[in-house]
């Protein structure tokens, strides 16, 4: 594992850093490269490059916000013997209560941010061209 790390991070240094984590979906290691920590988390199911893709894309989804700290992602690396591995930007958890209020307000700032993003996309489902089209004033089964 750690010389396919090495190789698709273009690092001459890996060394695990010892945090360590454990679930019932993935496992994850943090190590040190020549270019900072990374946190890998690493999923041995078929599926696991799908489900890393897509956490991939959220974490960089909530990133473009400006709203809440996530990590960077890095890369999605499938393993030679099956399943898949997500590398990130590691970011240090401890003592995180200190910081609570602050990530309440920006989770509720995600939120606003998203609800935003709803409110766009739906007047853009009823625009057509260039005019806004009223929905909802029609019976079911009619045309308007």
């Amino acid at each position: 594992m750690e010389v396919l790390l090495q190789r698709e991070l273009g690092t001459t240094t890996l060394r695990a850093s010892g945090h360590t984590s454990g679930g019932c979906i993935s496992e994850g290691q943090s190590y040190d490269t020549d270019s900072g920590r990374v946190f890998v988390k690493v999923n041995r199911k078929s599926q696991a490059r799908l489900m890393f893709d897509g956490e991939a894309a959220s974490l960089q989804a909530i990133l473009q916000t400006n709203t809440v700290r996530a990590p960077r992602p890095v890369k999605v690396i499938d393993l030679p013997s099956g399943g898949a591995a997500f590398v990130m930007e590691h970011l240090d958890m401890r003592s995180l209560n200190r910081f609570s209020a602050q990530l309440g307000e920006q989770l509720a700032d995600l939120h606003l941010h998203n609800k935003m993003l709803r409110e766009k996309q739906a007047m853009e489902q009823q625009t057509i061209g260039n005019a806004l089209q009223i929905l909802g004033h029609c019976r079911p089964g009619q045309y308007c």
